[in-house]
């Protein structure tokens, strides 16, 4: 027997045995991750009562808001002002990342607040269903509500959907082109033969998308691995910063013009810095729109310290953003976002075929 049939038979060993063990893992990940293409829209229809407020002719500002929250929820590692209204009918979004008293904690935490009242209209942790079903698929989705062992093992199945994929690669290289051409046509001599081609033509035409949406799955999580992100950090009480952040935002608009503030992450540690997170007027590649670059500030006296520019950073730290970008699918309209729904589902089709005619062939 040559090398090349030798690699082909324990490739497709390998490629039976991980579709068996992971085969409920990628049906998961993919099911979750459909749903949360659109889960912006989806929680904005949902919950009308949070973004059609009746609005008033004075605002809080998101200072006060932000030292009510502080006030209320202690023992926090960081507080993002997280989204601004839209408009004159929308909330304010803060999210709350929580210090973990155990690894399989989740530590996210979201508060919406009337920008005309103060009044917190909701609020709840990412591992309770009720307040908020879709922050909870968005949990389940990157740590099986897990925690840290949890974000874990998300990055070893994203490593394991690769290795079933390049087995799938070896096995089928044969038919790979005609696929692709539409000419490997389903045998429906039975249903396995049936069963076994559709298989073959929706993980070809499905590669590129899986192997892009499961290796920046791993990518994102892939810190996970070194040892120091497993030491929870101790219980302390929040620091208050002394700036005001209302001032900081309006600050950040004159200091880059077109620059546009989406988000503030403001520390609850002393000697850390305010960032004003958004859009630099430069960037234009879609993938590094956002959140991605940011201004920071001196939390005691309000001192611009510097600037980031997502597009004059590194390798490493633009790929970061991209590789998040890349796996949400939100970046290019809606026709984009169906394809990811669609195709997101590709996973758990694959791992079912794939489970039936494994079982198909132990009864032979």
């Amino acid at each position: 027997m040559d090398w090349k049939k030798r690699l082909t038979k324990l490739s497709f060993k390998l490629h039976g045995w991980v579709g068996l063990v992971a085969g409920l893992f990628f049906l998961l990940y993919g099911v979750s991750g459909s749903l949360l293409v659109f889960r912006h829209d989806l929680d904005r229809y949902f919950n009308p009562e949070l973004h059609n407020l009746i609005p008033a002719r004075k605002k809080i500002p998101a200072d006060e808001i932000y030292r009510m929250i502080l006030r209320t929820h202690p023992h926090l590692k960081k507080l993002v002002l997280h989204d601004f209204p839209r408009d004159k009918y929308d909330s304010y979004e803060f999210m709350l990342y929580k210090r973990q008293q155990h690894l399989a904690d989740n530590y996210l935490y979201f508060v919406f607040v009337n920008p005309y009242t103060g009044k917190i209209l909701r609020e709840g942790g990412y591992q309770e269903m009720a307040p908020s079903f879709l922050r909870w698929i968005y949990t389940f989705h990157y740590s099986l509500q897990l925690g840290i062992p949890g974000m874990f093992f998300t990055a070893i199945i994203g490593l394991v959907m690769l290795l079933s994929m390049l087995t799938g690669v070896i096995i089928y290289r044969k038919h790979i082109w005609q696929a692709l051409r539409f000419k490997a046509g389903l045998n429906l001599k039975n249903w396995r033969t049936g069963l076994s081609s559709l298989h073959r033509i929706v993980g070809v035409w499905a590669l590129l998308f899986n192997i892009v949406l499961f290796f920046t799955g791993f990518w994102m999580l892939r810190e996970y691995f070194i040892p120091s992100m497993w030491i929870l950090p101790k219980q302390q009480a929040n620091y208050e910063v002394a700036v005001n952040i209302d001032s900081l935002i309006s600050q950040a608009r004159k200091s880059i013009p077109g620059f546009e503030p989406i988000a503030v992450n403001i520390p609850t540690i002393k000697d850390a810095d305010v960032l004003v997170r958004g859009k630099m007027p430069q960037t234009t590649n879609v993938l590094l729109q956002g959140k991605a670059s940011s201004i920071a500030f001196d939390a005691h006296t309000g001192t611009l310290k510097h600037y980031t520019v997502i597009d004059q950073q590194d390798l490493e730290e633009r790929l970061e953003y991209m590789a998040y970008k890349l796996h949400e699918g939100a970046f290019a309209g809606i026709i984009l976002k169906w394809i990811y729904t669609i195709f997101g589902l590709t996973p758990g089709f694959l791992s079912i075929t794939g489970a039936l005619l494994w079982l198909k062939r132990k009864k032979r």
